[in-house]
């Protein structure tokens, strides 16, 4: 069969799932971690190397990028630059990677699609003058690169910003969908795999921040057949071959909030009879066979 590599946290519960559903249909995995991979660009062939030759692999399953420096994860993403040059399969590519983990290019991205998203700002530190525009409403500022909810707060106004030191010395701010008063908030994750749909939750929280890992519940959602084109056409903007997209539902109509490159499905499972586990392996092995 297939000799496949997982970027991963060693000890991750989605390793050890896809582990175990690939050997199922009778590839080789190796469990790799991607800050270990030595790149030495001399006259060898193997310019990659960790443990055995990691350029024979037929494909790579990328679960974990890591913290760190700017260097550090651009040195990463080259990695699978590189894996890619050599024709092994990405999933999900490099290009995809970049593509959700910076929120400025996501946003970008959806508004020249007209993918109907929150009003958002992008302002540098280092700029003397502040925006010219006024704030109506409740808005938010985030990390441009982050997840689980992490490091989000609610801003009054633009004149707060001289006295913040964003992440990165850059303003991404976002206005709030709903109303910040509310005694609880809600939102909806969508599961895709090959840009189709897979199965979708939605996440409740009394904090603004609905995140499972910052203690939201969470239900099975009914998906509308607008929600499933939205998804799918999102889903081949990305060139997802897997993903999650964040969803915020709001007076009839539909926000996309964020899309996520390495989704989790641990929480969604615990919902679902089907194998999540085993319906992303059997589409990714589709995706090795059809090149």
């Amino acid at each position: 069969m297939f000799s496949v590599g997982i970027f991963a946290d060693l000890h991750d519960w989605h390793t050890k799932e896809l582990k175990m559903n690939l050997e199922k249909n009778g590839c080789k995995v190796y469990v790799v971690d991607i800050s270990k991979i030595k790149l030495e660009f001399n006259n060898k062939k193997n310019f990659l190397s960790y443990c055995s030759n990691i350029l024979k692999l037929d494909a790579v399953w990328v679960r974990f990028i890591g913290k760190g420096t700017l260097e550090e994860i651009t040195t990463k993403l080259t990695v699978l630059h590189l894996l890619e040059s050599k024709k092994t399969y990405v999933h999900n590519s490099a290009g995809t990677i970049e593509k959700t983990v910076d929120k400025v290019r996501s946003s970008g991205l959806l508004r020249i699609n007209n993918i109907k998203t929150p009003e958002t700002i992008v302002w540098c530190k280092n700029q003397t003058e502040l925006p010219s525009i006024e704030l109506h409403g409740d808005y938010l500022i985030k990390p441009i690169f982050g997840s689980q909810g992490k490091n989000i707060y609610f801003i009054k106004n633009l004149q707060s910003l001289k006295k913040i030191n964003p992440i990165g010395n850059i303003f991404y701010i976002q206005k709030f969908i709903g109303n910040k008063n509310d005694s609880e908030f809600s939102d909806v994750r969508i599961l895709i795999s090959n840009h189709k749909v897979v199965c979708g939750m939605k996440r409740t929280s009394k904090k603004f921040i609905t995140n499972v890992f910052q203690g939201a519940s969470f239900k099975k959602f009914k998906i509308s057949k607008e929600l499933k084109e939205l998804c799918r056409n999102i889903s081949k903007i990305f060139d997802l071959g897997y993903g999650g997209i964040d969803f915020k539902i709001w007076k009839k109509k539909i926000y996309v909030l964020e899309i996520n490159g390495i989704p989790s499905w641990k929480a969604i499972q615990t919902l679902e009879r089907k194998n999540i586990s085993e319906i992303l392996v059997m589409d990714f092995l589709e995706k090795i066979r059809k090149r």
